[in-house]
């Protein structure tokens, strides 16, 4: 690999940096309760009738959990700017900030892309968007809902110290149905239907059938990617089900020079194989037992090839006991890498100036040589929560979770002032609550402490080993209130989310060097604010999402507070949804935020807690669509989706000289899309 190409790859990693702490554990096996009914220890669900119902494996209430926010079909795939997928449609709610505009990892109450995971069906997902940016590899058409736990995380979220997002796949389907959509650059689909008694297979996927015009238009890429998604169910009894669920992902993205030489930026693949059983009795008891496998490999980003062999298992009890809901689970994660190192990753002037700092030569090889070393990981992990019912209108859900984490490496691998013993203990009591003040009222309190090891990015198996520093510890304090108005709902938080001992590589020191204090470095990050929504039916042809966040990030290192660099004061958005009649829809959606701080880059100046900043942004996204019923349920469609409608410009950096600072712009990103879809 060129050393200017492998640059610049590391340098989107670290701009997009991890989709999970640790994508190869269980992020969740959650089954919340209904809210105070289930706590009193009514059936979660009720069969009345004399033959039992199908099994529902994921019983919820209407709303989501205290500390989550829940989005809908709709808002996934009719949201303009998103593409319709789930893990960039939660972008549309407060909290949550973008890198950048056009790149979908995000800041969420403060906590660093590495501190966010993701998930499918409580599954961890490794890579979410095809070459670090692209479509996502979880197609729309797969997913019910997404669901976003800003904290305080419940106590069977384990492993990760910000946020997890959590996209539900839909219910099985009875009847036969499918989907498929072209959009120019992939063809994708699903199919799904019964195929006996008692069972259903879904088969999906997605494969990049049209970057030759990619090509075509930009001569020095070669961009390749495919996905997959396949699911069988089988009601073993009438409250039991055997499901199987596999996905995986392919992606290729390499530069070619007019000689015919490649430099390969990503190369890499993961594979994902759950196998669970669910069990629920008539007097609301239920049972989870499951197992992952997984394959992640990886060559392109610091490293010439590296291949993580992964099995996790877990198994979640939920019983109803008197006044209260009681759930306890258990998990176990072991992860085993092979890794070989590049042998040599420069950083050019060019790149390193500004962005990076200064230059930086050699520093990645010998960072990554002690990032990712062979080893084997094993996580322990146990959780007890119960959800007591305090009279008709209130609940309190106190939990306890306990990780322990092995990840030794032998001590000749990396140097002395590195070397950790590879264990470590975290003890994170949690408590929340729900309480009904009117009707149309609610207040949701909370507390807890969550924990997770270093984090890096989202590629498949590159996660730190060692556990050099230690964990990554939050405290994270809520106090929330919901108001039903008719059609429309309300929400509002307060929140303080403070990190000890954080590792941000993105937003702790923009313009440091590459070498391990970069990734390791160790900080206190402390973010507080207000978060407002609202949404719901302005019309019958109206919906309506507004969103507004205003929040101070900060980092304490050695006794000094200064804001975080992608600490933005406001963020703001609205998204208006019209139904225009004869099966024609239109969507436009606003985003603004404010600039981060351009005094936190500039070397040759002492840092300032309240520095001035670079311009504001504002994104305008545009989306259209039209479907023409065919009967019997069939149809086809086309749909213009235009995120960046106006091509604004957005300051990501500042480059410091003696004489001053200028900001570098990037873009204008746009991503305008337009698709023919069919369904039946």
């Amino acid at each position: 690999m060129r050393p200017r190409a492998r640059s610049a790859v590391i340098a989107v990693a670290l701009a997009t940096a991890p989709a999970s702490a640790r994508a190869d554990e269980p992020v969740a096996d959650r089954t919340p309760p209904s809210e105070a009914a289930a706590a009193r220890g009514a059936p979660l669900e009720a069969a009345p009738d004399p033959e039992p119902s199908p099994l529902e494996v994921r019983v919820e209430g209407d709303r989501a959990p205290p500390g989550a926010a829940s989005l809908g079909r709709r808002e996934i795939r009719e949201m303009p700017g998103v593409l319709g997928d789930a893990y960039r449609a939660i972008e549309t709610q407060p909290g949550v900030l973008p890198v950048a505009s056009g790149i979908p990892y995000y800041f969420i109450r403060g906590a660093p892309p590495g501190n966010i995971a993701y998930a499918f069906d409580g599954v961890p997902v490794p890579l979410l968007f095809h070459a670090g940016a692209g479509p996502g590899v979880i197609p729309a058409g797969l997913v019910e809902r997404v669901e976003l736990s800003l904290g305080p995380l419940p106590a069977s979220y384990g492993r990760v110290a910000g946020a997890v997002i959590d996209a539900e796949s839909k219910r099985p389907s009875t009847v036969w149905r499918g989907e498929g959509s072209f959009r120019g650059v992939d063809l994708g689909g699903l199919v799904e239907g019964p195929i006996g008694e008692g069972s259903t297979l879904l088969v999906g996927g997605r494969y990049s059938v049209g970057t030759e015009l990619l090509s075509a238009l930009v001569p020095s890429v070669d961009l390749r990617y495919a996905d997959y998604q396949g699911r069988y169910t089988l009601e073993t009894g009438p409250r039991e089900r055997l499901s199987v669920l596999a996905f995986g992902s392919i992606d290729y993205l390499a530069t070619t020079e007019t000689t015919g030489f490649s430099d390969v930026l990503l190369d890499s693949d993961f594979h994902r194989l759950d196998l669970r059983y669910d069990v629920e009795r008539a007097s609301g008891t239920k049972i989870r037992v499951g197992t992952t496998l997984g394959l992640d490999r990886s060559r392109g980003v610091g490293v010439d090839g590296i291949a993580a062999h992964k099995i996790a298992t877990r198994a979640v009890l939920s019983e109803p006991l008197g006044g209260a809901l009681l759930r306890v689970g258990v998990d176990l994660a072991l992860d085993a890498y092979a890794v070989d190192p590049a042998s040599e990753v420069d950083c050019p002037t060019t790149l390193c100036e500004g962005l990076l700092g200064a230059s930086t030569e050699g520093q990645l090889s010998e960072a990554f040589r002690y990032l990712f070393p062979d080893r084997s990981d094993l996580a322990l992990g146990g959780f007890v929560d119960a959800t007591i019912a305090l009279g008709e209108r209130a609940t309190i859900t106190p939990g306890l979770r306990i990780d322990a984490h092995f990840s030794p490496v032998p001590r000749s691998e990396v140097p002395s002032e590195l070397r950790t013993s590879g264990t470590a203990l975290a003890v994170d009591p949690r408590l929340v609550g729900r309480f009904e003040l009117a009707p149309w009222l609610r207040v949701s309190p909370g507390i807890g402490v969550a924990s997770q090891p270093p984090g890096f990015a989202p590629i498949p198996g590159m996660q730190i080993g060692g556990l050099p520093g230690g964990l990554q510890r939050s405290i994270q304090t809520s106090f929330g209130a919901e108001a039903t108005l008719g059609p429309i709902e309300l929400r509002s938080t307060v929140f303080r989310q403070a990190i000890v001992n954080l590792t941000d590589p993105v937003g702790g020191d923009r313009g440091g060097g590459f070498g391990t204090s970069r990734f390791l470095g160790r900080s206190l990050g402390d973010a507080y604010g207000l978060e407002l929504a609202l949404r719901g039916a302005l019309s019958r042809e109206v919906f309506v999402l507004a969103a507004y966040t205003l929040s101070r990030t900060d980092r304490i290192k050695a006794g000094e507070r200064l804001p975080s660099a992608y600490d933005r004061s406001h963020v703001a958005q609205l998204a208006l949804l019209f139904d225009l009649g004869r099966q024609w829809k239109l969507g436009t959606r606003s985003l603004f935020y404010t600039g981060f701080p351009a005094e936190e880059l500039n070397p040759y100046e002492p840092r300032s807690a309240s520095p001035e900043r670079v311009r504001p942004f504002y994104r305008l996204d545009l989306r259209l669509s039209k479907r023409w019923l065919l009967g019997g349920g069939a149809y086809w469609g086309i749909a213009a989706d235009f995120q960046n409608a106006l091509l604004a410009r957005e300051i990501i950096d500042v480059t410091c000289e003696p004489g001053g600072c200028k900001p570098r712009e990037l873009g204008p990103i746009t991503i305008p899309t337009l698709a023919i879809e069919a369904g039946f």
